[in-house]
């Protein structure tokens, strides 16, 4: 069990990730010590992601991929992972986990980074929206929000419930997000939502969305 902590979201509160322009400001000490904080949170992140790929049904996802903590020139302004069905191993949807210095979140997306190399379209994916009500049915709304793919990570999203319960706004967002994408997730906000297990918060929200996950199949 791991505590979503204060700590963890403050590396984040960095005002530049690329190391070239860190180094300009900061001694050779200091960029080492940075190094140093950013690893240990995220082979904390690792080692909760492989704990959750861990408890996921046998056989059911492919091998969870974590995201390094760095791209070699820069430090990432969030930790992300992606969960993939074994059956949809080679296809561009998957279940996206990312802490950020905003929130932790867990979402279904279209992984628009090197598509061309995995099946599915944007368009296929997109058909999900006709059925999200169906699958809300009867869920706990809360936490949960949408937005498609050109909103800004750091946006106020869309709430599920508002969507589902507004006809103009489902309309308008249907409209512009079958342009890119759309993207459903449950949010747990910093210094609003206290995580005190991150592996059951994952895979509570992995397992929610798997039903809609699942649909991709057909």
């Amino acid at each position: 069990m791991t505590a979503l902590t204060e700590e963890m979201y403050q590396i984040f509160d960095q005002p530049e990730f690329s190391f070239k322009k860190i180094k300009e400001h900061h001694s050779q000490t200091e960029v080492d010590q940075l190094k140093t904080q950013f690893k240990a949170v995220w082979q904390t992140w690792k080692a909760v992601n492989q704990q959750v790929a861990s408890q996921l049904p046998a056989g059911k996802f492919a091998k969870v991929h974590v995201e390094s903590w760095t791209n070699g020139w820069n430090l990432r302004d969030h930790y992300w992972a992606a969960y993939r069905l074994a059956s949809l191993a080679d296809a561009n949807p998957c279940i996206g986990v990312m802490l950020d210095r905003k929130q932790l979140q867990v979402y279904l997306m279209f992984q628009h980074y090197k598509s061309e190399q995995r099946r599915g379209t944007p368009a296929e994916y997109n058909q999900l929206l006709a059925v999200i009500s169906a699958w809300a049915d009867n869920r706990d709304l809360h936490s949960w929000y949408l937005w498609d793919k050109n909103e800004m990570e750091f946006t106020d999203h869309l709430p599920l419930a508002e969507y589902l319960t507004d006809a103009e706004k489902q309309m308008q967002f249907n409209r512009e997000a079958s342009q890119t994408s759309f993207l459903l997730g449950k949010f747990a906000f910093r210094k609003q939502d206290q995580v005190v297990n991150m592996e059951d918060y994952i895979l509570t929200a992995i397992s929610e969305l798997v039903p809609l996950y699942e649909k991709l199949q057909n």
